[in-house]
């Protein structure tokens, strides 16, 4: 059985709607800076631990502060061993969120959250120094 060779035709005309493309995208947040508050590890109702940072990063003379997300491990070690004032390294990603406000407005924020948590100090020791090892020399 002999094959005719195929010759290209047009495809046929779409009639869904177009779709938006989309390149390649990146979401990554690497922040450095010192917690303003305490964190408040909360659980879901599932008992999964969430815990919510605010660090601060500053630009010359005025502070970024920042809400983060933590979850699981992540956010027992932030609530068991970090507290205000604390230098901590944050890597996640942007996730923005909105809702209703008692006014009816929609309100909107963009918090980070994270996918890895380091503290970058020693915790301070019960006299309020940090916990060092005296020099011998």
């Amino acid at each position: 059985m002999a094959r005719t060779p195929s010759t290209p035709t047009e495809a046929p005309a779409s009639t869904a709607p177009a779709q938006r493309r989309t390149g390649p995208a990146l979401n990554r947040v690497q922040l450095i800076g010192r917690l303003a508050a305490d964190p408040e590890v909360r659980y879901t109702s599932s008992g999964l631990p969430v815990c919510t940072l605010r660090v601060a990063t500053n630009e010359r003379e005025s502070a970024e502060f920042h809400d983060v997300v933590v979850w699981r491990q992540l956010a027992e070690f932030a609530g068991q061993y970090l507290a205000k004032g604390r230098m901590v390294f944050v890597e996640g990603r942007l996730h923005g969120r909105s809702w209703q406000a008692e006014n009816g407005t929609t309100r909107r924020s963009v918090e980070v959250v994270a996918d890895d948590l380091q503290a970058l100090d020693r915790p301070p020791t019960k006299d309020g120094g940090t916990d060092t090892q005296p020099d011998e020399g």
